[in-house]
């Protein structure tokens, strides 16, 4: 459903005590959805696996062609696979519209044509700073 979809992740909280907040924005790219577990499976594409904390809440922004979604949840696995990274993200509470801010369902039909505008240098990572 949502597979080879470009992702922008970010850490949304910290649940240890001794744990360090990563405002970093990281690039992933859906490799795989589960929507009877809910679980998503992400391809780290830049970063090592190390950066991603176990201990943390992520929100997951997931581009379509034709919309902008985003889920929250905690990376229960990291693992290397044919020299590729991933991440198995469990996801709490479904997928969100960013710019509707409702939930939307496992089987909702797309209606939310998502656009960049006429400004060319405003990228996914600013957009999705202004749109929170």
């Amino acid at each position: 459903m949502y597979e080879g979809n470009p992702v922008d992740l970010r850490m949304e909280k910290i649940i240890s005590a001794d744990g360090i907040f990563d405002e970093a924005t990281r690039q992933c790219r859906v490799e795989k959805y589960d929507p009877e577990e809910d679980y998503i499976y992400l391809e780290l594409k830049e970063d090592e696996l190390t950066v991603i904390s176990l201990d943390a809440k992520y929100r997951c922004y997931i581009s379509t062609r034709t919309e902008l979604l985003y889920c929250t949840g905690v990376v229960k696995e990291r693992y290397c696979r044919d020299d590729r990274k991933f991440l198995k993200l469990r996801i709490e509470n479904g997928f969100y519209n960013v710019y509707e801010g409702r939930k939307m369902t496992k089987r909702a039909s797309m209606r939310f044509v998502f656009f960049m505008g006429d400004e060319p240098k405003i990228g996914l990572t600013e957009i999705l700073s202004t749109a929170d």
